[in-house]
């Protein structure tokens, strides 16, 4: 997979859930920021629109990061329009690529 670094041009936030502890009491599970970086983002366009919907994979994104290990699935990744997104999976150095390919479903807005 040939890949060229120059198009990681998008600033992306992956955050870790962690349970904090305030005054020995506690409290419901935070994000904590794990790592900044830039990313290239890769959602599904329109002309796979129709096969995504039929998979359930329309909400789902690609995001290609320099290796760097210590991602869970149990991390969310927030974009610059403070959208967040669940990693559903982790694919390291894929290819021997040289990137970490995180597969993200976009968390409803509440």
């Amino acid at each position: 997979m040939r890949f060229n670094f120059s198009k990681l041009n998008n600033p992306i936030w992956i955050y870790e859930v962690k349970s904090v502890i305030e005054n020995g009491i506690p409290q419901k599970p935070k994000p904590v920021l794990f790592l900044e970086c830039f990313a290239h983002v890769e959602s599904v366009s329109l002309k796979d629109y129709q096969n995504s919907a039929q998979l359930g994979t329309q909400h789902q994104m690609k995001v290609f990061i320099r290796n760097y290990h210590g991602i869970t699935n149990k991390m969310i990744i927030e974009d610059i329009n403070k959208q967040s997104y669940k990693i559903e999976q982790v694919l390291y150095d894929y290819r021997q690529s040289g990137f970490t390919i995180l597969i993200a479903e976009e968390v409803s807005r509440s």
